[in-house]
């Protein structure tokens, strides 16, 4: 009896290692799967921010990974407009696309809150430091027509072709209006209906960000 008592107690043990070790493997292969996903996305929206992958366009994870690669440089930037390739908390991230040395696109991260939540995205810029051109969101949990709006093609391709710059050249951003923006005015979009505090939000913060790497677009500016 006490046999097999023992041979009982000893299998489950070893059922419990054994589905243990298993459950482990899965969990790993798994992190593994969402890290390498999460990576793909974070490249797929930095490509569209630069205007190198059209947003309608379905590509497969290893062409992203190609696009991003052989276009892409990232790099980090300090407050003189200097590009450093490592990171510290006195530089921020930058990507950077070239061509025969010199800058034809960049792209920066932004986040804004809105109503509800953190908008995450990025802003893509011409080389000339002040044409904008493109515009993403991947992240936030605003209301679905609403602020939920952002992440819509119609918001975000109307930021292309915009500038951060006044007829003077001087850096005031992009301003998210309440209703239509003018049609003559190149630092203005459109906001969207319902939603104004999303939209202030993301006119604040991405003023903020924009104006971190200032002293960059200042120097494409300047030739």
């Amino acid at each position: 009896m006490q046999s097999n008592t023992f041979k009982t107690f000893s299998f489950a043990i070893v059922m419990c290692l054994v589905c243990g070790f298993l459950l482990t493997l899965t969990a790993v292969g798994l992190k593994e799967r969402q890290e390498a996903n999460q990576l793909i996305d974070k490249q797929k929206n930095i490509l569209r921010a630069l205007s190198l992958l059209d947003e309608t366009k379905k590509v497969s994870g290893k062409e992203v990974e190609s696009l991003y690669k052989d276009n892409v440089k990232a790099l980090f930037v300090n407050s003189n407009g200097e590009l450093e390739k490592q990171a510290s908390n006195k530089n921020f991230p930058l990507f950077l696309v070239e061509k025969k040395g010199k800058v034809t696109s960049y792209a920066i991260p932004f986040e804004a809150y809105g109503l509800w939540s953190w908008i995450k995205g990025y802003i893509g810029m011409e080389g000339d430091g002040e044409t904008i051109c493109g515009f993403t969101v991947y992240s936030h949990a605003e209301t679905p027509g609403l602020g939920g709006e952002c992440e819509k093609p119609w918001f975000k391709n109307q930021f292309k072709n915009q500038k951060i710059t006044n007829q003077k050249g001087d850096f005031v951003s992009i301003t998210v209006v309440k209703g239509k923006a003018r049609p003559d005015n190149k630092n203005e979009v459109d906001g969207m209906s319902g939603a104004t505090i999303t939209g202030k939000g993301i006119e604040k913060y991405l003023k903020e960000d924009l104006k971190k790497y200032e002293s960059f677009a200042k120097r494409l500016r300047n030739g």
